[in-house]
């Protein structure tokens, strides 16, 4: 039961204005984010790009559609056929520009495959309430209709795959995980947490790389993790609006200052890169404290005396996409480069690293 994981890059990026293949998520490029979640869960991992300047970038195995012009479904039928020439059951096709799609999605629909044989999509919304280019295709049942589809030019990938009649897999996480970059606004600004314990000093070193970061003349701006938080005092006008009036949302706006607040809403909770994207588009870097889960770069503190052990395993930490660490425990085994938390310096030499990684 072999896999073949297809990076779909073969578009021609027209609304994003430059190849998005190459374009950058929190420094990293797309291409880079979709082969690294591929590689977890298939045998092989490969990229169907047809520009070649932007094949000479890829730092994975490139070709080109067979048949041009066929959009998706012709980069899916060039994967099926380096599947079939390499000896592979089933094609991993993930679109470059779906980034947002988490690991453990596609270890769900692989194990799918695995376990029924069948070609499996994600549950999403509309049009479709499945997503196309997010799924595995066994070749001994995609095959030949996909040659039919071609050959007839039905090149609209949602309808040729609901007439394969998958498997499709409720993954538990929203339809925004399968949202596409199809603009430069659609990503967020470059950002980067600094994560540590309780007590290890992760405010006072955030303020002061957003203060070095500011004195460099960057435009940054910062996320702060909290919970249980109250922005408005019950009885104000602001609070009368939402809690009273029942507004989802409440734009506080003055001469030099703004403020928003409110619920997340039937939306529930949004990933930090929405967030981003929303809320802090103008920012040129963004410091983020706390949010040691989002696949953020990240920089840590750790101090002993605050717990006994770092939030990241000091082997772990550079596969865990720790840049660097500030902590006075320089003895340990870290990967990353290590930064003395009572150094004078210690602010500017992590914001070296953050624009070096990010700008």
């Amino acid at each position: 039961m072999s896999l073949l994981g297809a990076i779909l890059a073969g578009g021609g990026s027209r609304r994003f204005g430059a190849p998005k293949t190459l374009a950058r998520l929190h420094g990293r490029p797309l291409w880079q984010v979709a082969a690294e979640r591929l590689e977890e869960v298939c045998d092989e991992v490969v990229a169907i790009v047809n520009h070649p300047r932007v094949a000479q970038e890829v730092e994975v195995d490139t070709f080109p559609d067979q048949r041009p012009l066929m959009g998706p479904l012709g980069g899916i039928d060039a994967a099926m056929a380096r599947a079939r020439r390499d000896g592979h059951q089933a094609v991993f096709v993930l679109a470059v520009d779906m980034p947002w799609v988490e690991r453990d999605v596609l270890r769900r629909l692989a194990g799918e495959w695995r376990d029924h044989g069948r070609a499996c999509v994600p549950r999403t919304g509309p049009p479709w309430g499945f997503h196309p280019l997010c799924a595995v295709y066994p070749l001994d049942s995609t095959l030949k209709p996909l040659n039919s589809a071609l050959a007839a030019r039905r090149l609209a990938s949602g309808p040729f795959v609901r007439s394969l009649d998958p498997d499709v897999i409720d993954t538990g996480v929203p339809a925004s995980a399968f949202r596409s970059v199809n603009r430069p606004g659609d990503l967020p600004p470059p950002a980067f947490a600094i994560i540590g314990n309780k007590n290890s000093g992760k405010t006072t070193l955030s303020v002061s790389v957003i203060a070095e970061l500011a004195t460099r003349g960057r435009r940054v701006m910062s996320v702060k993790h909290g919970h249980h938080f109250r922005l408005d005092s019950p009885g104000t006008d602001s609070w009368r609006h939402r809690h009273e009036g029942r507004a989802e949302r409440v734009l506080m706006a003055g001469p030099t200052e703004f403020g928003l607040m409110g619920d997340w809403g039937r939306e529930g909770d949004p990933s930090l890169d929405l967030l981003l994207t929303r809320h802090l588009a103008e920012a040129e870097i963004v410091v983020v404290e706390g949010f040691r889960h989002a696949p953020l770069p990240k920089v840590e503190i750790f101090r002993h005396g605050s717990q006994p052990e770092p939030v990241t395993s000091p082997e772990e930490a550079h596969r865990r996409g720790v840049l660097g660490v500030v902590t006075d425990r320089p003895d340990l085994p870290w990967k990353v480069p290590v930064f003395d938390p009572e150094a004078p310096d210690v602010a500017a030499r992590v914001a070296d690293l953050a624009e070096g990684w990010l700008l």
